[in-house]
């Protein structure tokens, strides 16, 4: 009896340590062979939009797909390759990458006939990142001729190029809360390490956000309430996710397998739960955390 007791607490603790570097606990959303991710939440917390990617596609599920945050309910809104789909603070549309990537456009958000709505002159190459405003009169996008972050005005379709810095490449991030700056990595494609930057809009003002993960990778995601960030880390062959204070300092893991990639963190609208892609589970799905945004800040400053 004591060895098998012996054996349990063994098992225990190596079943606690493959999974310590879960900070909050985490439970499997969707699950299907094929790749989910990019996962993007309604304003009022109630659904989440995800992609559906999948390049032998003989069930007809390609797409962007409607779910509940409890897994139930389905539905399936648009039926071409789709990516990193964003809804608008006003829940009406989606805007996504389309065309494996070679345009930018939006669908209402209950489903329908996209709308395309750059210029054709405007060049989108392997995803321009679409991200609206926080109060949805702009939309933050990479346009690929001049590696630049542009921003389209919903009303009169002006675009104004804000931001670039030679021979890097800008990944958006998203909006500050008030509207008034955006947050883009910039990446190195030779050693696929980043730097974070705070843009203003108008692009007058630029700040390099100090203090992360050396091996920053990409995809940014700024709490509701703009005092923490998740970021995407390359940790050996995998990326796994930290999270430092938004103005810059020490970070912390938060999302990290020891084999399977965990990235594209999207916030829900109130903070309390982070929606992510895994591979923990050998194929791509999205993973929820719930999340306690008082303990992280408690962390982080005790480690200052």
């Amino acid at each position: 009896m004591k060895k098998l007791a012996g054996i349990i607490v063994i098992l225990w603790i190596g079943a606690l340590g493959l999974n310590a570097q879960d900070r909050f606990p985490t439970r499997r959303l969707t699950s299907d062979p094929a790749q989910q991710g990019f996962p993007t939440w309604s304003p009022d917390g109630k659904f989440i939009i995800h992609q559906h990617s999948d390049l032998n596609d003989s069930r007809g599920k390609n797409g962007l797909w409607r779910i509940s945050p409890d897994g139930t309910g389905a539905i399936h809104i648009f039926h071409e390759l789709a990516e990193h789909p964003k809804w608008s603070p006003d829940g009406r549309l989606v805007v996504f990458d389309s065309d494996t990537g070679h345009s930018i456009k939006m669908i209402p958000a209950v489903g329908g006939a996209p709308i395309n709505f750059l210029p054709d002159s405007i060049h989108i190459e392997n995803g321009g990142l679409p991200c609206w405003s926080p109060d949805g009169s702009q939309i933050a996008f990479l346009e690929r001729t001049g590696l630049s972050v542009c921003v389209y005005q919903m009303e009169g379709g002006e675009i104004n190029s804000i931001f670039r810095k030679e021979g890097l490449l800008p990944l958006i991030g998203g909006w500050t809360p008030d509207g008034k700056n955006i947050l883009v990595g910039l990446m190195e494609r030779q050693t696929r390490k980043s730097t974070i930057w705070k843009v203003s809009s108008d692009g007058k003002e630029e700040t390099q956000i100090s203090g992360h993960h050396e091996n920053f990778y990409r995809y940014l995601a700024l709490s509701p309430d703009g005092s923490l960030l998740v970021y995407g880390v390359i940790e050996g062959r995998y990326v796994g996710l930290y999270v430092m204070p938004f103005e810059g300092g020490p970070s912390l893991p938060l999302i990290v397998s020891e084999q399977g990639h965990n990235e594209g963190a999207s916030w829900s609208p109130d903070g309390r739960q982070l929606a992510f892609t895994s591979t923990r589970s050998g194929s791509f799905d999205i993973w929820i955390m719930d999340v306690d945004q008082e303990q992280l800040k408690k962390d982080l400053k005790m480690d200052w």
